[in-house]
């Protein structure tokens, strides 16, 4: 048993003799605090999440615990989700996060980092009225406490389409919640060729692999060293052991701490170091604040600013970062000539799912949208609502795997008079059986501000036309990047009204929509999907990236 296990009892011995005891309750409250803390860094969250409840219950008044209670359940929904939950429920998970975090916010009304985890919560749940209330609370801070604004990087490119409230809540974050970096040291080159390493925890079966793996086996080995720093754990599947094949060299830095996985880089003595992670789960910023490299760049992981001054440069392109928004990012911008997103020409194609197969009707208009549910919001909703209104063999066919989220929006198209049988709910499924079953669909669907990334570029590769939104933002640009790399500018639409219009024509012009998938059959000849010319000029951005 451990101490703050054995403190829980004893505490909870006293309050059974004198439930009036305040100081026992207090300490009941901490102690289970400090359980459910240590249940979590163990991973056994279903654990956490009950002790994470029980402290907040005796600590009703503190912010820090209901904002603790939040955050494990949406952990352990979002483990759930992807199947490596011990326990999980399966429905309440989301509810009590959002109860949590609204709570929290409750209790301590300026809280920005509180309001931002709540309006996300309140998008997963695709709780829309919740969602506005929260980011309504969240601009007003923005606008309040510009100096002192802090918004979850994650929240902050899903929620605020206002560019520069987006920079200022993330550099927030890394003040307050990340170490002060070293400073940069200077470039010295060895030999003749570049050396570049590449820092990730997604080196395994998962979706930026998928979009990579091509452009580490295409450099260039006359002209560059290339390292992999691994802080993932071998799943053992084909695309790890073709990932080990890809590198020259290969480091395991899981389960190393920050001082040491720092080190194991230093010592390799790189020119360029390449995170792909950012914000997203699984980063290592702490390492890069020791500047184990004297240049380093962010790349693909994360959809805006990282505001944090380890990172020196982010690559991006003329789409997601135009001419003149440089002031939208705290890194210097490293333009491809392109789009900045990479595909791997080797990726293979299955051969298309039936439609019963993927549990859709035969002879329906299928209209598409897998991007994950925190992403959907009610305007884009409503747009694609209408349309099916007008259109009865029409359904829209979704990726959302929140049970809670699920019924909200079945809510919601009931109340715009769509039957609950129209909107169709896909199961997650392995890369290959997605791409599969995605090519039933007969137009994918995107959203903003938060738009389709690697969801737009597994469309197009299946030969499923996307219709996209030119957004505010790096997040919400994306898929013009990807719609102009294949040729298909007039699929980008520039306002919701604009978009609505495109979508009606698209529907009522099925033709076009099949003239659209003949033209992504051919991708030799689209630039989205030429991974050695990709790689050419992303291997010149490196070399220029170091000549400072």
């Amino acid at each position: 048993m451990s101490e703050a296990l054995r403190r829980a009892q004893q505490f909870h011995e006293a309050l059974a003799k004198d439930p009036d005891n305040a100081q026992a309750a207090a300490g009941l409250a901490a102690a289970l605090y400090e359980h459910a803390r240590e249940l979590r860094r163990n991973g056994a969250l279903a654990g956490a999440v009950a002790a994470f409840a029980q402290a907040a219950k005796f600590a009703s008044g503190n912010a820090d615990a209901w904002v603790a209670f939040g955050n494990a359940c949406m952990e352990l929904e979002l483990a759930r989700v992807r199947g490596q939950a011990d326990g999980a429920p399966e429905e309440d998970l989301l509810a009590y996060a959002l109860a949590a975090f609204t709570r929290a916010a409750e209790l301590e009304p300026d809280a920005s980092l509180t309001q931002s985890r709540r309006a996300l919560t309140a998008r997963y749940a695709c709780a829309w009225v919740e969602a506005a209330q929260a980011q309504a609370e969240l601009s007003r801070l923005a606008q309040a406490v510009p100096g002192r604004f802090t918004c979850e990087p994650m929240a902050a490119v899903a929620l605020l389409a206002d560019a520069t409230q987006q920079r200022r809540g993330i550099e927030g974050y890394c003040l307050g919640a990340l170490p002060a970096p070293a400073a940069p040291a200077l470039v010295a080159r060895r030999g003749t060729r570049l050396r570049v390493g590449y820092l990730s925890s997604d080196l395994h079966d998962h979706a930026t692999a998928h979009l990579a793996a091509g452009l580490f086996e295409a450099h260039d080995r006359a002209r560059l060293e290339v390292f992999a720093y691994a802080c993932d754990r071998d799943d053992g599947s084909a695309m790890r052991k073709r990932l080990r094949g890809a590198f020259e060299h290969w480091r395991d830095l899981a389960g190393r701490d920050d001082h040491d996985a720092a080190k194991i880089v230093a010592d390799d003595g790189l020119d360029v170091l390449v995170d792909l992670k950012g914000h997203t789960h699984g980063a290592r910023l702490p390492l890069l604040a020791r500047r184990p490299a004297p240049v380093q760049l962010h790349y693909l992981g994360f959809p805006g600013t990282i505001g944090y001054g380890a990172i020196d440069g982010l690559v991006a392109d003329d789409v997601v970062a135009p001419l003149g928004r440089e002031g939208e990012f705290a890194e210097r911008l490293l333009r491809l000539p392109v789009c900045y997103q990479v595909n791997d020409a080797r990726r293979e194609l299955p051969p298309a799912a039936s439609r019963a197969q993927a549990g859709l009707p035969e002879g329906a208009l299928v209209l598409a949208c897998f991007n994950q549910a925190y992403k959907l919001t009610e305007p884009f909703m409503a747009v694609w609502l209408d349309v099916l209104r007008e259109h009865p063999d029409a359904v829209l066919w979704l990726a959302v795997p929140h049970e809670l989220a699920r019924r909200n929006l079945a809510n919601f198209a009931g109340q715009r008079g769509i039957a609950p049988e129209r909107v169709i709910f896909a199961p997650t499924l392995a890369q290959g059986a997605h791409l599969a079953r995605l090519q039933c669909a007969d137009l994918t669907l995107d959203v903003l501000p938060y738009g389709s990334h690697t969801t737009g570029s597994d469309a197009l590769f299946a030969r499923v036309p996307l219709l996209t939104c030119r957004g505010t933002t790096f997040a919400g640009r994306v898929g013009a990047s990807l719609c102009t790399a294949v040729h298909l500018p007039e699929l980008v639409a520039e306002s919701l009204p604009d978009y609505a219009a495109r979508l009606r024509s698209l529907c009522a012009d099925r033709a076009r929509l099949a003239h659209y998938r003949e033209h992504l059959a051919d991708r030799a000849r689209l630039p989205l999907f030429d991974t050695e010319g990709f790689t050419r000029a992303f291997e010149r951005l490196l070399e220029g990236a170091c000549l400072r």
